[in-house]
Formats: structure tokens, C-alpha cells, sequence
């Protein structure tokens, strides 16, 4: 199945608003790809209103269980995949509008999804944009009197770049699913390089979120995205989490390989 709607190196990961990109958060030092057991939905905190909004945020994005529907519905693969968190897919349209209008809980800008024994399903949802544009704790959720409380991260400025072993550079359009969900097609570094662009050759230690240190093979760069630094808040409504709801990593998934 090839991945449909990426017209551009910049749409592909992000949404320029005002000068700024609102783009993939989840960078990690590492970018190994995972696998876990069948997730199951995270137990909620004892706040009645902090169930509902999750609950809520839940019923929202049921529909994007299996990535192929995300895929239909406007969402876009990026990153590499990271232990913890999974692979992130965003939908630019939403991260627009909450660079213009504020996050809308019924409308998470990114959704993470983690390999299970039955193929790649949704984990957590994440709220993310840039982080001199969102407050350092935006306060989403009603959480003064449950038992979780909202965790805000912020992530490096960085570079991601995905490239096929071709030799060639590829359209975007002509890649198939489990091409995006390749680790080793994928890199990032920090700080970023704001002047590299698909079509460039570059050297890079592919599936790994430390693409300029070790070993490095060259590729022509199908996808480049650069975003600024990023805060972020991950909700664990469609994976349970030990570590909590609003929890940034998983510990389940920390330690997979694959």
C-alpha cells in the first residue's frame, strides 16, 4: 500500500504556522524498532472528570486503531521509532489548528503506535507544538484530584531524515507502508541541519536517533523535516502504562527490539 498525500518534505512531518513547525515530537537516543503483547486500555485515574476527558480522547481516536485508517484520515508517518513511545504518525491539519486555536482534546495532533504480536496498533495520543508557542504546563486535563497529573516534556530541535538504500531518491508517494516503518530507512540528529533537503546525499547511522555518531552510510534523503524544540504531553488511553497515563515513556516497550 503506497502512503497517498505527501506532497511535500515539510507537510510530510510538519505544518508551518506563522514561521514556526509544528511537527513530530517523540526524539529519544535511541530508534530501535519494538514489539509488545496485545496493549489493553490503560486503567483511568479515580477524578470522574479526569475519566470522562479520557474517556473521551478514547472514543475520539477509536477509529485510528489500526495505522492504515490514520493513513486514510490524514495522518502522515514520520520519525524513527522510539523505545517507549512507538512510531509517531501526526496529522498536519490538526496541528494547525492547534497552532492557531489551542490543543482540542478531541483532536491530538500526533498518535503513537507500538508493534504488538498482531501488528502495529495505537499506544498513547500526544499533544505537541512548538515550544515557545505552547505554555510550559498548558493544562489540559482535570487532574487536581485524580491520581495522575499531567507530565509536559520538551524535545531537542532536530533533523529527520528518511531515505530508501537505492540509491535513488524516491517519491514519497510511491512508498509503501512498511517502507515508512522500516528503522533502519530512518535517522534523526541533533542540533538540526535546516539546510539539508530530499535529494541531498547524505551520511548518516541509519535507525538511530543519533544519525551522526558511529557508523555512517551514505543515501540520497527521500524526506527531510527540521522542527524546533517541542513540548509535549503523551496520554496512554489505548495502552496501559505502569508508569501512569500521562506517563512520557512505557517501560514495556523500553527494552524491545526488533
Amino acid at each position: 500500500m503506497s502512503f497517498e498525500g505527501v506532497t511535500s518534505r515539510r507537510a510530510f512531518l510538519g505544518t508551518v504556522v506563522g514561521g514556526a513547525t509544528v511537527a513530530l515530537a517523540g526524539c529519544s537516543n535511541d530508534s530501535n524498532n519494538g514489539s509488545t503483547g496485545t496493549p489493553t486500555n490503560t486503567p483511568t485515574p479515580t477524578s470522574s472528570g479526569l475519566e470522562a476527558q479520557l474517556q473521551t480522547v478514547r472514543e475520539a481516536t477509536a477509529d485510528f486503531e489500526d495505522p492504515q485508517a490514520a493513513l486514510q484520515n490524514g495522518f502522515q508517518p514520520g520519525g524513527p521509532y522510539v523505545p517507549g513511545m512507538g512510531w509517531h504518525f501526526q496529522n498536519p491539519e490538526w496541528a494547525q489548528e492547534a497552532a492557531q486555536n489551542g490543543f482540542d482534546l478531541e483532536k491530538p495532533p500526533t498518535l503513537t503506535y507500538v508493534e504488538t504480536d498482531d501488528g502495529l496498533t495505537l499506544g498513547s495520543v500526544e499533544y505537541a507544538g512548538p515550544a515557545q508557542a505552547v505554555p510550559e504546563s498548558p493544562d489540559l486535563f482535570d487532574d487536581a484530584d485524580a491520581d495522575a497529573t499531567e507530565s509536559w516534556g520538551t524535545h531537542a530541535a532536530a533533523t529527520h531524515v528518511f531515505a530508501t538504500p537505492d540509491g535513488e531518491q524516491t517519491n514519497p508517494e510511491d512508498v509503501t507502508f512498511d517502507e515508512w516503518t522500516t528503522p533502519d530507512y530512518w535517522a534523526e540528529f541533533s542540533p538540526p541541519d535546516s539546510d539539508l533537503e530530499a535529494g541531498d546525499t547524505v551520511s548518516l547511522n541509519w535507525g538511530t536517533a543519533s544519525g551522526k555518531e558511529g557508523d555512517r552510510t551514505e543515501r540520497v534523503a527521500d524526506v527531510v523535516t527540521t522542527h524546533p524544540e517541542l513540548r509535549a504531553l503523551h496520554v496512554w488511553t489505548h495502552m496501559e502504562n505502569p508508569e501512569g497515563v500521562f506517563a512520557p515513556v512505557n517501560p514495556r516497550l523500553t527494552s524491545d527490539s526488533g
